[in-house]
């Protein structure tokens, strides 16, 4: 046997992926990778995906390494076959250089020594970036040109960060684990393109072969504009995230940093050890728990001043009313469509904002519906699918980082809307294929002839959610 039994529960859903399986999960066990950054919450998000993720030995490196301890120990819980520790970032097979643009620049002698395949990933206020270094030739060319930007846009150290750095800081660090984990296995392809994101326009961009694109990307994230954050807004806000999984567990993460006064929390499950190689807020000695308990007992770590609400307990048309009300908006982090389109059909009845999120394999999708405002998941999907229709990712597996890069822009989307920031994704739809890095966005418009929604609705109160086969639906008719 390649793996020990429980090891194989534990990463349970990437030995699905065929790219990885066994062979895969055992290379990342035996894998170094280093990592360097300003602090440790802004590397913390990539440390916990590397990490769950399996790979074998994290080095770190920090300019201030306050709350290095609770990090470590956090580690240590989360994943026994992970060792963690302060590095120079040699011996490594992988390394991870994050953090803002004059940071990085000031960390070049560090980045030059000893060259092994990298990943240097930017952030300033919402806008992010990374760009894969597979030879020195690459990694001269990024660093000259990142300089030169940087030199000729004169950043503003002391006006550089604002809050929407949380977030853009956070999908970063997933995607550099995800980016990590495909170097290490050699699967998929990123290419040479500087990938380029601004989360207040949802906007995803790849650098192309233009230097002057990259140029143009570069000085946008050297160049910091001004937004009305409205901190203070926030700590009266209150989100309800449907699902602690794969998806809630970043999504709170991000939400609780950012200062969101109340988190409401809804899962009817335990934690257990296949959970681990995606769903971050948890850990071995919380196995057994509940998880809006364990999830709890992590976000309180991070923000003690936080209110959570705790609902152990699944959704139902006899519940849902009562737990969505009172919340500013809901977040979409479940894993079956039953419950998806009873949260879309509430929603849409309670006049709540529903900011929506999937993932299978490497793949994700994310859009947000605004009741009576722009097109509900019935526009493009009238009906509950049919279980043997689409494959779950407990058939087909995730890879561990997807849901956090997805989970993390919901989050992001969440405060624009509490904060009225940036363009809200309520007319377009984000398809992320994680296997080559690339983000989709469609538009998508209301269908007049949607059942919800449309000009003449034919749903009108909440129906039973459950998964139809198309032999119970002739049993039915018969």
């Amino acid at each position: 046997m390649i793996l020990e039994r429980k090891q194989i529960n534990r990463y349970l859903r990437h030995i699905l992926i065929p790219e990885i399986s066994g062979p895969g999960q055992k290379k990342l066990l035996g894998s170094s990778v280093f990592i360097c950054g300003e602090n440790v919450t802004d590397i913390a998000p990539a440390i916990y995906y590397l990490a769950a993720a399996g790979v074998g030995h994290i080095g770190c490196h920090f300019e201030d390494s306050n709350g290095i301890d609770k990090l470590f120990d956090n580690i240590h819980d989360l994943n026994e076959d992970v060792t963690i520790g302060l590095s120079d970032g040699t011996n490594s097979d992988v390394r991870i250089f994050l953090g803002r643009p004059e940071f990085i620049i000031q960390k070049q002698e560090l980045i030059y020594t000893s060259f092994v395949p990298s990943v240097i990933s930017l952030y300033r206020g919402w806008q992010g970036g990374m760009q894969i270094l597979k030879n020195n030739d690459c990694l001269h060319f990024f660093l000259s040109k990142l300089t030169d930007v940087q030199q000729r846009s004169g950043i503003e150290v002391h006006n550089s960060t604002v809050k929407g750095g949380i977030f853009s800081n956070c999908v970063s660090g997933a995607l550099c684990a995800m980016e990590v984990i495909k170097l290490l296995l050699d699967i998929g392809g990123s290419g040479d393109d500087f990938l380029y994101f601004n989360l207040l326009s949802m906007e995803f961009l790849k650098s192309g072969k233009a230097e002057a694109e990259l140029e143009h990307m570069l000085h946008e994230l050297c160049t910091l504009k001004p937004v009305d954050c409205l901190d203070a807004a926030l700590g009266d806000r209150k989100v309800l995230i449907v699902g602690t999984g794969g998806l809630g567990s970043p999504a709170a993460y991000a939400l609780a940093l950012a200062g969101v006064g109340t988190i409401g929390l809804v899962d009817y499950d335990t934690v257990e050890i296949s959970n681990l190689n995606r769903q971050i807020l948890h850990s071995m000695s919380r196995i057994g728990m509940p998880k809006v308990e364990s999830a709890a007992t992590f976000l309180k770590n991070i923000n003690p001043c936080l209110i959570i609400n705790c609902y152990n307990t699944s959704l139902s048309k006899e519940n849902i009313f009562d737990i969505i009300a009172g919340y500013d908006v809901v977040i979409d982090a479940v894993d079956n469509f039953p419950t998806r389109f009873l949260l879309n059909d509430a929603c849409f009845f309670a006049g709540k904002p529903m900011i929506d999120a999937g993932v299978i394999r490497f793949d994700g999708t994310f859009r947000t519906i605004l009741p009576q405002k722009g097109p509900c998941y019935r526009c493009t999907l009238p009906d509950i699918p049919s279980p043997d229709s689409i494959p779950s990712c407990a058939e087909s597996g995730v890879l561990g980082p997807v849901p956090g890069i997805m989970g993390f822009i919901q989050s992001a989307e969440a405060v624009k809307f509490l904060s009225g920031q940036g363009n809200i994704l309520s007319d377009r739809m984000i398809f992320f294929d994680g296997l080559f890095s690339d983000f989709c966005t469609i538009k998508i418009n209301r269908n007049n002839a949607c059942p919800l929604c449309g000009a003449e609705p034919t749903i009108h109160e909440l129906q039973e959610y459950v998964f139809m086969c198309p032999d119970d639906v002739d049993k039915e008719n018969n």
